[in-house]
């Protein structure tokens, strides 16, 4: 419920549900105490299983001397799905390609499992299974259009948005010839993500307790400019490296990744994610932020879509949910 006092909108909340609030905050508190987080207690902790270093960053020309006659690439994709309940949906994909000389290559794809032969596995099993399919049908796309950069632009990098395990974990064959094409052309792969969503530094510094995740623990704790590495974090048997980066003041780091076999340019890899990330932004390189607002797929663009495309008696039997028409 909303109201309004000397102009301004506020929430009106039930006496039930502020209790609720409070006593989330206090369990919440309880296993994240102030004092387990200190900052500086964390940075010796994780130097002595790592080190940290700053990352340095390029000026104009010392970045057009590295890239030299060669393009930086960035690539990202977006999925967004009509609102409903399965099976009555239908998902949007696009994945974009991006050169910084304006190349560009797109590809897209839909999915609906109203296409689909049911499953005996009940609904949870059905999303899970949903929802697998989407990762790699995006995933796949993103491969897609990478490949296409690769063979017919060979760029100096090709930056992926998301870390590139999601790519071998989603879609692992198209993730085995992007990598044999990539290492063949001499092309760097790199790949940039603003969640953490490992726990191996955790489990080092607090393997007492199975909640922290890397991304609570960072938190705040690295200095503009850092970079940060640890055996603890390179996934074993995936081929590949692992670099926290924390390229802006949001105090927040990123997760930096990129092949074993390209090691030698790993620091370069981290100096250019570091040298294209504005140093107030939310620390995601530029360049791929760009990429991300052209490719995003909005809820505007597939309701337009679907009114476009989808024969009236279709839409409303199969994709308009019931509670669309309540009053707002």
């Amino acid at each position: 419920m909303y109201g309004s006092e000397g102009g301004v909108e506020l929430l009106l909340l039930s006496e039930v549900l502020k209790q609720k609030l409070e006593e989330t905050n206090r369990d919440l508190r309880r296993v994240y105490p102030p004092d387990v987080f200190n900052r500086d207690q964390i940075r010796e902790r994780l130097q002595s299983i790592g080190h940290m270093d700053l990352a340095g960053r390029w000026d104009g020309e010392q970045l057009k001397k590295w890239l030299g006659q060669e393009t930086l690439v960035g690539v990202d994709g977006s999925v967004n799905t009509t609102p409903g309940t399965h099976p009555h949906t239908l998902s949007v994909f696009q994945a974009l390609a991006k050169g910084t000389r304006g190349e560009e290559k797109w590809s897209a794809d839909l999915y609906t499992p109203l296409l689909e032969k049911e499953e005996e596995e009940g609904e949870e099993g059905q999303l899970a299974r949903e929802a697998k399919h989407r990762g790699r049908l995006l995933a796949g796309l993103e491969i897609q259009v990478a490949l296409y950069a690769i063979r017919n632009w060979t760029p100096r990098v090709v930056m992926m948005d998301g870390s590139l395990l999601h790519f071998l974990i989603d879609h692992a064959e198209g993730w085995d010839e992007l990598v044999e094409v990539a290492e063949q052309a001499g092309v760097l792969l790199v790949g940039v993500t603003e969640e953490i969503g490992t726990k191996s530094l955790a489990r080092a510094l607090f393997p007492e307790q199975g909640n922290y995740s890397d991304r609570e623990i960072l938190f705040g704790v690295m200095k503009p400019g850092e970079a940060y590495i640890s055996p603890e974090m390179d996934p074993a048997g995936t081929g590949l490296w692992k670099t926290v980066l924390s390229p802006a003041k949001h105090p927040q780091p990123v997760g930096v990744d990129g092949l074993l076999s390209q090691s030698d340019a790993r620091e370069d890899l981290v100096r250019l994610v570091h040298t294209l990330t504005p140093a107030q932004g939310r620390g995601i390189p530029l360049w791929l932020d760009i990429v991300d607002q052209e490719v995003r797929v909005t809820d505007a663009l597939v309701q337009a879509m679907v009114e476009q495309y989808i024969d009236p008696d279709l839409r409303h039997r199969l994709l308009v949910p019931k509670r669309s028409d309540r009053i707002l």
